[in-house]
């Protein structure tokens, strides 16, 4: 997941890129039991990105109301946003 990031902008104005730091992703795939690369390529539905953005916000020190229609009622637009300059850290 090497290079993903969301892009996240509130009702309140608030506008950041976040990385998918590994406690984004865990957090993620937990909630989910399944994993963010085939939910992304296979499976992807918005709840999965507004999910993403309510973890990345969380994790970046952001006070977020709990997840559900409170939380989903302060975004503005989200967004996935990939750096195809990255480069990839997997092993074989």
């Amino acid at each position: 997941m090497d290079g993903l990031k969301i892009k996240v902008k509130t009702t309140d104005g608030f506008e950041s890129i976040f990385s998918l730091r590994p406690r984004i992703i865990v957090d993620f795939e937990t909630k989910y039991q399944k994993g963010l690369g085939k939910l992304i390529a296979d499976e992807q539905k918005l709840e999965h990105i507004y999910y993403l953005a309510f973890l990345a916000l969380k994790h970046n020190g952001k006070v977020v109301k709990p997840w559900g229609a409170e939380f989903l009622d302060t975004l503005e637009e989200v967004t996935l946003v990939t750096d195809p300059s990255s480069e990839s850290t997997e092993t074989v």
